[in-house]
This record gives C-alpha cells, structure tokens and sequence, in this order.
C-alpha cells in the first residue's frame, strides 16, 4: 500500500489529504479528523497519520480548501497590549500564550491571525468586525469582564470562540481558566494559618472577572476564620510593578497596616518587594508575601517567594485545541477546563520574628 502511494504522490505532486488515506488505508474524513486534532479520532491513528504526513512534508493547502469549504482558515487571536505608562512586563505573558496556541494549530490547515488591542472597548469593536466581516473561522479572547459584551454578541451569532477566562455566569461558551477565587482563598488561608490578621490583597481592575473571583475567595477565607473583610487592604491596579510598589508604600503607612501579602502576578510581587526593601522590610523577615506566577520567574526574586504557579503555555495549547474542536462544531460545553495551580513553597507562611513586629507595632502606636 505504501509503494503504491509513493507512485501515485511522484504523479500528483503536493501530497494532499487524499494521499495520506492512500498511504495510511485510512478514510479521507478520518484524516482531515486528525490533521484537526479531533477527540473522535484516537492518539494511536492520530500518530500514524502525523508520522505519515511528516514523511511526505505534507501542508495544507489553505487557498484550495478555502475555496472548498468557503472558510478562511484563520484562527484569529485578540491580543492585549497595555496602555500603563511603563509597563515592565509588556506583552511577556502573551507572547507565552502564542506560543502555546500556534502549537495547538500547528498541524491543523488554519493560520494563526493576531489582532492587537489596547483597550477594553477596542477588544469589543475588533471582535465584532471579525465576525461580522468573516475575517476569521474562530476567536481566542481574554480579559474577560463580569458580563462581557464580547461574549453576548458572539453567542448570538454562532461564531465559535473560546475565552481565556470567564464571566461570572459562565454558561454555553468555551473557556480555558484558573480558578482564581480558589487561589485567592488558599492563599489567604494560608497567612492566616500562620497568625496574620491584617493581610492585603494585591488586585487587577475591579471590572474583570477573575478580579472579583479573587475578592470572594478572599473573603471566603476570612470569614471562615471568623475575622472581618480587610476591605480597606485590597488595592486595585494595573497589576505593574509600579503598581505593586506604590501600593505597599501606601498600605504600610496605615495606622494597622498589613503584614500578609496575596499578589495578583509577577509584576506585582516585583514591585511590592522593591517598596518593602525601601521601607526597610523584608519578605523573609517582617512580612509573608504569597505570590501568582505562570512563568516560573518569582523562584529568582530575592527572596524567593512562595507561589501558586500555572504555566502560561499550557493554558495556550489548550485554547488552541478547544479552538480547532469549536470551529469543527463541537458543543461549546463541552470544551471547559479550569486549572488550579501548583503551589510551590518558598517561604515560611508565618512571621518569622513575630515578637519583633509586635515591639514595632507597639512603637508605631506610641509615636
């Protein structure tokens, strides 16, 4: 079967989809199943034919079968890039989720198409003309609001797409997420474990949705150990290291200021220990600091700092998976995964000179 492929494929040229079921005995539609990473088709005939497609350098011919299915064979991508005035982490997280994302697609006939975007209502407009305009065959979009507009209108449309992140009704779409109220909350339970009382949570803008998860776990955590909301030491932000860091000079300087610290991502956790240093504190000795970090950086800060650690790239070929699976019409249902992340422990959860900070509080009160 095989000789007779190779004959046939020296008369026809470009190997095509049809050569590869010729040369594997496997039907055209398994094939195309494949070369689409569908659920339907086993690991085991997936590797068979990959390997097959390999050999022959086989690659789709986007023009021909756009021409056949009437589809653009775009996958196109909505990609944030911040506004904040020295942003020192500019793009690095997403640059981590393309990557993950093209290589999902990579063996698929769709070409990846990225839209830059710098504002919530830009991400609103580009997405709808993509689908209005059939720019695309699917959608990947993040920073998903408590009731995105974005997700309403697609629904409404049929136009298959998959989030990264989630309202907070998160019903009848796909999405790729972390559970960021339960890392909220582990995270708060931990300083509380450890004796803090006063612990500040380090936030994004208050309109996204995984910033309100990460409220409610919070104060989940709290009230489970039958103490109050620290409303008064949740700061919201840009999630920069500026941001970071003039939110731990402001926070200290309260007449009960916090000695626990959960960080919303890495640029954050910079910044809160460049103000600590200035203040003359130290996350290994005055406070605890529990950190988010999806690319494996805070294990270099100085100190190290416990984290819940998801890496970037996964999340990217997951919603590149369930982009292909969405646009071949599988039900947005099924196509849901929400990650808890590793916790990595680095740092002791409780302060390690507690009688110190007591002497400095009494200070504090008396001056």
């Amino acid at each position: 079967m095989a000789d007779s492929g190779s004959r046939r494929r020296s008369q026809m040229g470009r190997p095509t989809v049809k050569t590869l079921a010729e040369m594997t005995g496997y039907s055209i539609a398994t094939v195309s199943k494949a070369l689409n990473d569908s659920p339907v088709v086993t690991e085991k005939t997936k590797a068979v034919i990959r390997e097959a497609a390999d050999r022959i350098s086989y690659a789709a011919n986007p023009r021909a079968a756009s021409l056949r299915t009437g589809k653009t064979l775009q996958a196109a991508v909505l990609m944030p890039l911040s506004v904040a005035a020295d942003h020192e982490w500019h793009g690095v997280e997403y640059a981590e989720i393309l990557s993950g994302i093209s290589q999902a697609i990579a063996r698929s006939p769709y070409q990846l198409s990225v839209h830059v975007i710098r504002e919530a209502e830009e991400g609103r407009e580009v997405a709808e003309r993509i689908a209005r305009q059939g720019l695309a065959d699917g959608l990947i979009f993040s920073g998903i609001l408590a009731d995105d507009p974005r997700v309403a209108f697609l629904r409404e449309r049929g136009f298959p797409f998959v989030t990264l992140g989630r309202c907070l009704k998160p019903k009848g779409y796909a999405y790729v997420d972390i559970d960021s109220g339960w890392v909220a909350e582990d995270a708060t339970r931990r300083l509380l474990a450890g004796g803090h009382t006063r612990i500040a949570l380090l936030n994004p803008d208050g309109r996204l949705a995984y910033a309100q998860e990460r409220i409610a776990g919070f104060r989940r955590a709290l009230r489970a150990a039958g103490l109050p909301d620290c409303d008064d030491l949740i700061a919201e932000g840009d999630m920069t290291a500026r941001f970071g860091r003039d939110s731990v000079l402001r926070l200290c300087a309260l007449p009960d200021p916090p000695t626990g610290f959960v960080c919303v991502n890495e640029a954050t956790t910079l910044g809160l220990l460049s103000g600590l240093r200035s203040l003359g504190l130290s996350a290994e000795r005055d406070v605890s600091v529990i950190a988010y970090d999806d690319l494996n950086v805070s294990a270099y800060f100085s100190p190290p700092l416990t984290t819940h650690f998801q890496p970037v790239e996964e999340l990217g070929r997951v919603l590149g998976s369930f982009l292909i699976r969405r646009m071949a019409g599988e039900r947005p249902e099924d196509l849901v995964r929400v990650f808890r992340p590793k916790l990595i422990p680095r740092q002791p959860d409780r302060l390690a000179a507690l009688g110190h900070n007591e002497t400095t509080d009494q200070q504090r009160r008396t001056t």
